[in-house]
């Protein structure tokens, strides 16, 4: 091919690694790229992404590697494009989604080695990114793109998988060399794509335990999700007769609707955490929002045995002991641990617990469904969204959730029906990520719905990625839960001080969220009874548009949301049964 420039070369690189989108601001210190990209994007099967604001650029890759499976490739400018994305990556490193980002400094001579002597747009990306990422590198000669590429990709996608950090500068991108100079590998030639290995013994050691349970709960975390480990975890518990209980994160990992599957915010799903024999934890480290893995959520630990499935060795027994630990791919290992488990023991019914668990998550729900059950209340509940969201989009629809109160009215009244389908923020709470989480699900799956229930306030970070849903034809629909305020920071001032004034600091001034969408090219609808959704969710769907539904809800309502109590006793660490 004779020469070319490093931008080609990444270029190249990054096509090697099957990647289809580039997310980036077009920017002179990476013009080469963008001049690559347009040359040869189509060829390549790679699609520029601009959007409007670099955070939400690697919320929207952090979206597109959980519905996918793969890795996504976010780009910054020097100075402040690179400021902008570190926020983006650091909510990605907290959900462990293996996202590329690739930075450029100013030319060599005056790159982040040089900051002191007053450079325009000149900071010191290492040492910033440094902590906001599972590594990151510096490329300092044009026949290193290659190697650092693949050193990024696989670091990205080993043991808990992570956002990773390239910074190049802009002279080594318009740089022009023989490619006869370099190799470009494929995948398969320097990393482990597939599942990862096992071991045999702790297999076995594992299946004993649970073919002599008397009582088993199957845990499932992100993990398991990240696996696509749902049918495996599945077909273990029918076989067991088990409960499984599941993370936020990991919602979907069996259908909500399964006998078997029990609610993450009832006590049905502390119940059977807490009385199981032995607790298979699938992709899990047991963290602050399962109370650490301890008591009374749990068991006592001599007398509760764990076994722990988890790809990262250093996640195994972090916060609990863990009886027979299991190193690799959840999918795998589940499979393997199935076929161990029927020479074991023949297939079980559901033991007489899982009726008791039903029992008192049939009254939760009961209690939940009277109080949204007047769809004619003005205004609404914000549990009326996700009702009629429920009965309205398939099985398969991608659900994406944002904002602080809201987010307990959507874990409590949305229905997660598959793996894969249900995205969040859990591990880093990330304010304004659902439209970009909603723009990535949709790259990723555009024969997929896509609708976001998010919180007025949260919507407001990222609002003009509206634009960017619509210049790329992305017809998401987000339903903006409108009480006019922080809704949970009121939460949390009444739970501390006990105020029933003025709230301090926390209101909003009025704003029609589907007028803003309407004058950013987008559909908009107004409602504030639940008997209104169905027929805006319709109007929305047939304008092919981005949309927005400003669903007025209850102030007062949104105060003290469903499951505010086990919120605030994972968050203080103090769960009183």
């Amino acid at each position: 091919m004779g020469e070319i420039t490093g931008g080609e070369l990444l270029v190249r690189c990054l096509h090697a690694e099957g990647v289809e989108n580039i997310h980036a601001i077009t920017d002179g210190t990476y013009m080469m790229v963008i001049e690559a990209l347009e040359r040869l994007g189509k060829d390549l099967g790679i699609r520029l992404v601009v959007p409007r604001h670099e955070a939400a650029a690697a919320h929207a890759c952090d979206a597109y590697t959980r519905v996918t499976g793969r890795p996504a490739v976010v780009m910054a400018c020097a100075g402040p494009g690179a400021a902008n994305l570190v926020a983006g990556l650091m909510c990605a490193e907290a959900e462990g989604s293996p996202v590329v980002a690739v930075t450029t400094t100013r030319r060599s001579e005056i790159s982040d080695a040089y900051v002191h002597q007053g450079g325009m747009q000149v900071s010191r990306h290492s040492d910033i990114f440094k902590p906001a990422v599972k590594w990151s590198g510096k490329v300092d000669h044009w026949t290193r793109i290659p190697d650092m590429v693949r050193h990024a990709f696989r670091v990205a996608t080993s043991g808990r998988p992570g956002p990773v950090h390239i910074l190049i500068p802009e002279d080594i991108l318009g740089e022009r060399r023989d490619d006869g100079e370099v190799q470009i590998w494929q995948p398969a030639q320097y990393r482990l794509s597939g599942p990862t290995g096992y071991d045999p013994d702790a297999v076995q050691r594992a299946a004993s335990l649970l073919a002599n349970a008397d009582l088993v709960n199957i845990h499932c975390g992100n993990g398991a999700e990240r696996a696509a480990a749902g049918d495996q975890v599945r077909q273990l518990a029918e076989h067991l007769g088990c409960a499984v209980t599941n993370t936020i994160r990991a919602r979907g990992i069996i259908s909500d609707a399964h006998p078997l599957c029990f609610h993450p915010t009832c006590l049905s799903r502390i119940m059977a955490n807490s009385q199981a024999d032995v607790v298979l934890a699938v992709g899990t480290r047991l963290g602050e929002l399962n109370m650490w893995g301890r008591p009374p959520m749990w068991g006592e630990p001599r007398n509760q045995r764990l076994i722990q499935i988890d790809t990262e060795p250093t996640s195994i027994g972090l916060n609990r002991p863990v009886d027979v630990p299991l190193v690799g791919d959840a999918r795998l290992i589940l499979s393997r641990l199935l076929d161990a488990v029927k020479e074991l023991t023949a297939k079980r019914d559901p033991h007489a617990k899982i009726a008791e668990f039903r029992s008192v998550q049939d009254d939760w729900q009961k209690e939940l469904d009277e109080a949204v059950a007047d769809m004619e209340r003005s205004p609404m509940l914000t549990g009326q969204i996700l009702k009629v969201c429920n009965d309205v989009f398939p099985e398969n629809a991608i659900f994406v959730m944002d904002g602080g109160n809201t987010t307990l009215w959507n874990i409590h009244y949305h229905v997660a029906r598959s793996q894969r389908s249900v995205i969040y923020s859990m591990n880093y709470g990330h304010l304004g990520t659902g439209l970009p989480y909603a723009i990535g699900a949709k790259l990723a799956r555009p024969d997929l719905p896509v609708y976001c229930v998010t919180g007025d306030s949260a919507f407001g970070f990222n609002i003009q990625e509206l634009e960017t849903a619509v210049r790329n034809n992305l017809p998401v629909i987000i339903f903006v839960a409108v009480d006019g305020a922080y809704g949970m920071e009121k939460t949390a001032q009444q739970r501390m001080f006990g105020r029933k004034a003025e709230w301090f600091g926390h209101d909003h001034a009025p704003v029609r969220y589907d007028q803003v969408a309407a004058a950013m090219g987008c559909h908009g609808e107004f409602v504030r009874k639940g008997s209104e959704i169905k027929p805006a969710i319709e109007r929305a769907r047939a304008s092919g548009k981005p949309a927005v539904i400003h669903a007025e809800v209850d102030p007062v309502a949104n105060v003290d949301p469903p499951g505010n109590w086990l919120w605030t006793a994972a968050r203080t660490g103090k769960l009183e049964m």
